[in-house]
């Protein structure tokens, strides 16, 4: 039973993180503007203060959540901009991204206000800027 409410705890945490991010873009723009402080707004509850997959939401969540330090080396040398771009944006969706777990900061970002060019160049930028963070933090990288 403890185990269950330290779930629904935690669930609503998300869900709140989650509303008050859907208010920030929908008011039009995140109230943040580097790459590092997008990280620690949006990623940091789960993916832990230095990115390595130890963030205070991470225990309770199924899978476990990647050390984001580890990119490149995961794939032979090279960051996988592109892809890491597509993940945040909803695009793609690794089987461990395949539930509910990790929210589609896209998604997220662009908010509900129906199709909109400028919102949309807005929402890539963010995310570009959060990738150009993580492939900063890449192990070997500082």
């Amino acid at each position: 039973m403890k185990r269950r409410l330290k779930g629904l705890g935690v669930l609503a945490i998300a869900s709140v993180a989650a509303f008050t991010t859907v208010a920030v873009c929908q008011a039009g723009e995140a109230t943040v503007s580097s790459g590092a402080d997008l990280y620690r707004e949006f990623c940091a509850t789960c993916h832990g203060a230095n990115a390595h997959g130890d963030g205070p939401v991470a225990p309770s969540l199924k899978q476990k959540v990647p050390d984001l330090t580890l990119l490149t080396r995961r794939h032979g040398g090279t960051f996988p901009r592109e892809e890491i771009h597509r993940i945040i944006d909803g695009r793609s969706t690794p089987r461990v991204h395949g539930s509910a777990d990790m929210p589609v900061w896209g998604w997220e970002f662009y908010g509900f206000e129906g199709e909109d060019a400028v919102r949309r160049q807005r929402v890539a930028e963010l995310i570009d800027q959060l990738v150009g963070y993580l492939q900063s933090i890449q192990a070997g990288n500082r």
